[in-house]
């Protein structure tokens, strides 16, 4: 899909709203401003929406390259790209934080390091191979017209319970990833799995009222904000703070229990085409002002704690006193991608939804 002057003519909501039903696949080309010299292949997990702003910003800076953003499902990214190889894409990035390690760590990345890569935490860096480049937690959003004002509830065990008080008016009007088709949702579930057991009392409430299975965070919003579903789960933060400026009626709640906070992560392949671009874009994606461009005008957040405002690390206060647990960049991911907990997490959930179109 060519068509990059939409982000300037729509709303982000709006265009966030119509990607949601996109293909698993689309192209967006921003060609050349000027005489073009080069061409950088990016292959992302975030809508083109949420990544305009940034794009449109390195064109600005280097207006002789030619930018193609492809789009897909994170589980699809990871697919293709084993999938095209010796052929490479120039950058990859995704917020299926396991899918990416796994291919850094199978040697698909090369090592890079600069200043901009140095002054992540961290935390968010491996290896000088991959990245984090913004953060996410894992929302509940709930529509708040079905509530008769009752108080919002906080934490895991709150949802629970009030699923449990308004069975028939929540019944078939829950959403979530399915994590069988979505490599976000399988990280942030399988993850939750290792932190608590209140995940198999949520599987089992989602099941006895028939929640609803998505593909990604903008078509559960679209519903909740329609009112076809009242409870949205582990929605990405930022595009539900985007979504919730829009409609008032949807609150985002991250859970005071524990909420859990992946990153975007992006790699350099070793056969990237454009190594000198895409090492550009890299280094302007995380650099104060690349960052400050995800914080003012992008739905995504910024991961350098330097960066001011709403979205900024500062606000959402990462620490250990924090009910936010990042998911660490690390070897710990291959836990996740292990065949065997794969099976018996996706067996789990079948056995709770049953087969699903």
């Amino acid at each position: 899909m060519r068509l990059p002057w939409i982000a300037a003519l729509l709303p982000g909501w709006l265009l966030l709203s119509l990607l949601g039903s996109a293909q698993a696949d689309t192209l967006w080309e921003l060609p050349a401003r000027q005489q073009e010299s080069a061409v950088l292949q990016i292959y992302g997990g975030a809508d083109y929406a949420a990544i305009a702003p940034l794009l449109q910003a390195y064109q600005g800076a280097y207006p002789s390259v030619r930018l193609l953003y492809r789009e897909f499902g994170t589980q699809e990214l990871y697919h293709r790209f084993l999938a095209q190889l010796p052929r490479a894409p120039d950058l990859v990035m995704s917020s299926a934080m396991d899918l990416q390690f796994k291919l850094v760590n199978d040697g698909h990345a090369q090592a890079y390091r600069s200043a901009q890569t140095q002054a992540l935490p961290d935390w968010a860096r491996w290896r000088n191979e991959i990245f984090g480049i913004t953060y996410e937690p894992a929302v509940m959003v709930i529509n708040s017209g079905f509530l008769d004002n009752e108080t919002l509830p906080s934490s895991r065990a709150e949802l629970i319970d009030l699923i449990r008080r308004k069975g028939d008016q929540v019944r078939g009007r829950i959403g979530t990833f399915d994590i069988e088709k979505v490599g976000l949702g399988y990280l942030v579930w399988s993850h939750d799995n290792l932190r608590t057991a209140s995940n198999g009392r949520l599987l089992e409430s989602f099941s006895l009222h028939d929640a609803r299975l998505f593909n990604s965070s903008a078509a559960m919003l679209q519903q909740v904000a329609e009112g076809q579903i009242v409870i949205a789960y582990n929605v990405l933060g930022s595009y539900a703070h985007a979504w919730a400026r829009q409609y008032p009626v949807l609150n985002v709640i991250m859970p005071s229990d524990y909420t859990t906070v992946i990153m975007r992560s992006a790699f350099i392949p070793r056969a990237a085409e454009n190594t000198l671009d895409a090492q550009r874009f890299l280094d302007f994606m995380l650099s104060l002002q690349g960052q400050q461009i995800l914080a003012d005008q992008s739905s995504l957040y910024p991961i350098r704690e330097e960066v001011s405002g709403e979205t900024g690390a500062q606000k959402l206060r990462l620490s250990n006193n924090s009910p936010l647990r990042p998911v660490p960049l690390g070897v710990s991911l291959l836990v996740l991608t292990d065949g065997m907990k794969r099976s018996l997490a996706l067996e789990e959930w079948r056995d709770a939804f049953g087969a699903r179109e």
